[in-house]
Formats: structure tokens, C-alpha cells, sequence
């Protein structure tokens, strides 16, 4: 479990750094073309990857599900949007932002796949109070 959480932080450091840069990036050639810069270096340096610890099972199913495609346009959205946001708005707001949409979309699809709970009432409590602490980051005390 604590390797789980490390992986996790390590993953927000490596989030947090790449929408600084793509934000440097998209404030010289624009979010369209960072974030096809950031998906065309990242499709060869995680080919690279597959050839190497995959070669031997490196077959391509016939009927790949549709959520792989869904989940490599919604990537290519993401990158795109903070591209677009961090050079506007800061990488600490939008990373905010983003945290609170996150964790209220986490908290909507976790409750679709379970029955109504008192976890289901703490998750929302908990996404309540990272909502208004990101509000009061955002906009409490500034002029």
C-alpha cells in the first residue's frame, strides 16, 4: 500500500511539472501543437518502452474496446485545456481547478457503480471541502 501511495505522489510531482511545461510550451506555439508535441513524444518514448519490455507479446488485438480510444482523446483534451489554462491562469489555479473536477467526476462514477452509502455521503463531504479550499485558493483574499 505504501508503494501505491508513492507511485500516487510521485505521479502528482510528474502532473504538476509537465502542466508547467506544457504551459511554458503552449504560451510559445499554442495548445494544439503542445499537445500534439507532448502525445507525438510520448507515443515514441512509450513505444520504445513496449518494444523493449514486450517483444515477444507485442500483438495488437482486433477489437480493441472503445474506452482506449476514448481514453487517448480525453488525454489528448486534457493537455490541450491545461496548455491553454496554466499560461492564463497560473499552474497552481489550474492545478486546483483541476483537482476539484477531478475528485467531484471520481466521486460521481465511483457512486454509479455502488448503492448509495454513508461512504457514498463521506466521499461528497470530502469533495465539498476540497471544492471550497480550492475556492478560497482561488479567489479569498485577492484583489
Amino acid at each position: 500500500m505504501l508503494t501505491l501511495i508513492g507511485l500516487a505522489l510521485l505521479n502528482g510531482v510528474l502532473i504538476a511539472t509537465s502542466r508547467a511545461i506544457n504551459g511554458h510550451l503552449g504560451r510559445k506555439v499554442g495548445a494544439i501543437r503542445t499537445s500534439l508535441w507532448n502525445h507525438a513524444v510520448g507515443f515514441v518514448f512509450l513505444s520504445l518502452i513496449a518494444t523493449t519490455l514486450f517483444q515477444s507479446d507485442m500483438a495488437v488485438e482486433a477489437a480493441v474496446p472503445i474506452q482506449a480510444w476514448l481514453g487517448g482523446i480525453l488525454g489528448v483534451a486534457f493537455v490541450a485545456l491545461n496548455s491553454h489554462a496554466v499560461p492564463r491562469l497560473g499552474a497552481g489555479k489550474t492545478t486546483s481547478f483541476v483537482v476539484g473536477a477531478q475528485m467531484l467526476t471520481s466521486v460521481a462514477i465511483d457512486s454509479l457503480r455502488r448503492p448509495f452509502s454513508e461512504a457514498t455521503i463521506t466521499a461528497l463531504g470530502g469533495a465539498a471541502i476540497i471544492i471550497a479550499g480550492v475556492w478560497m485558493a482561488a479567489f479569498v483574499g485577492k484583489k
